[in-house]
């Protein structure tokens, strides 16, 4: 999550540039949703998986 949060933070020195803007975006917004995906829906497929494997 720290990291996460730096790479955004980070980001936003870059996202009022016009040349850059695109690169900011498409940054910020893989690096929240790659972490929204390792942190929730990984573990819940994972869990689901198991309980019907050994249900």
């Amino acid at each position: 999550m720290l990291t996460a949060g730096t790479v955004v933070i980070g980001a936003v020195a870059i996202l009022f540039d016009p040349i850059f803007q695109g690169l900011a975006l498409s940054l910020m917004g893989g690096t929240i949703v790659s972490t929204f995906l390792t942190l929730l829906v990984v573990p819940l497929v994972y869990y689901v998986v198991m309980k019907k494997k050994y249900a």
